[in-house]
């Protein structure tokens, strides 16, 4: 019996095997697989009493919609400048646009063959959401942190937690909505202090200068809105703990990675927790 990294390994293999495309391959990276992600799915799925076979696929379904949803974002990340309308860049964007297209038809032949519709509908409704949220948080439409912290939680968990609504596993909804959003405030965190790019902190500063005159909104205020961002990273942390002691997981290898997030968060916010 393989355990479980060997496992992921494999369901992470699969996922990308079952992307391949040779053409789009030759040009573009292959997709970027979450393995906490992969995790909290297997984890979901495997509490259920169904075949291995159909677990993988509905793990593997619900992958390549993240993929989908993951590839076409590097579309909108892409800074549209003269360079990016001409030449090989201009292909790359298309060719991108197509994979993302690509992976959305790969998943619905996978539940169309499996003859499972209802989860059809589950994974386009969470993929609605997730594009409506990121159209906020790209537009620059969100006005206040609740928002900013809802949207960011829905796009980075909403895949999951409507999966799991539909399996009545509420378990799964709260850690995946909680945990990820943990890691997506992190990841945006050390993102901004290692190369000052961030979209979540992009969007903390707008939301700040809306509210504010622009000739008050100096490094003090700066400085407010990275305390903000650090109470918010706190808040999931605890609420990952509040969590986990509630429902008490019992699969030992999400149990464990759990765990392993939030030490890797804790640094960061006992560090918050004495500045404050």
């Amino acid at each position: 019996m393989l355990n479980i990294d060997d496992l992921l390994i494999e369901l992470k293999k699969s996922t990308e095997s079952k992307a391949y495309h040779p053409y789009l391959l030759k040009y573009l990276d292959k997709p970027n697989i979450d393995i906490d992600k992969l995790l909290l799915l297997w984890g979901m799925f495997n509490e259920l009493d169904i075949p291995e076979q159909e677990r993988n696929t509905y793990i593997l379904a619900t992958l390549l919609v993240q993929s989908a949803l993951d590839t076409h974002e590097l579309v909108t990340n892409t800074h549209d400048n003269e360079n990016s309308k001409s030449g090989r860049l201009l292909k790359d964007r298309q060719l991108t646009v197509l994979a993302g297209d690509y992976y959305s038809g790969l998943y619905y032949q996978l539940l169309a063959n499996s003859n499972n519709i209802e989860l059809i509908s589950v994974l386009s409704n969470a993929i609605k959401d997730i594009n409506e949220h990121k159209i906020m948080l790209y537009q620059n439409t969100i006005t206040n942190e609740v928002e900013l912290i809802r949207s960011t939680q829905v796009i980075e968990s909403s895949l999951i937690g409507k999966v799991a609504d539909y399996l009545n596993m509420p378990f799964w909804k709260e850690i995946s909505g909680a945990l990820l959003l943990l890691k997506r405030l992190h990841s945006e965190r050390l993102s901004y202090l290692k190369n000052g790019e961030s979209i979540v902190v992009a969007a903390f500063d707008s939301i700040a200068a809306r509210n504010l005159d622009r000739h008050t909104f100096h490094e003090g205020e700066s400085n407010r809105i990275h305390a903000a961002i650090d109470e918010h990273i706190l808040q999931a942390h605890r609420s990952v703990e509040h969590i986990i002691r509630k429902f008490a997981p019992q699969n030992k290898w999400v149990n464990e990675r759990i765990h392993r997030i939030l030490e890797v968060t804790a640094a960061h916010t006992n560090t918050f927790v004495e500045e404050g």
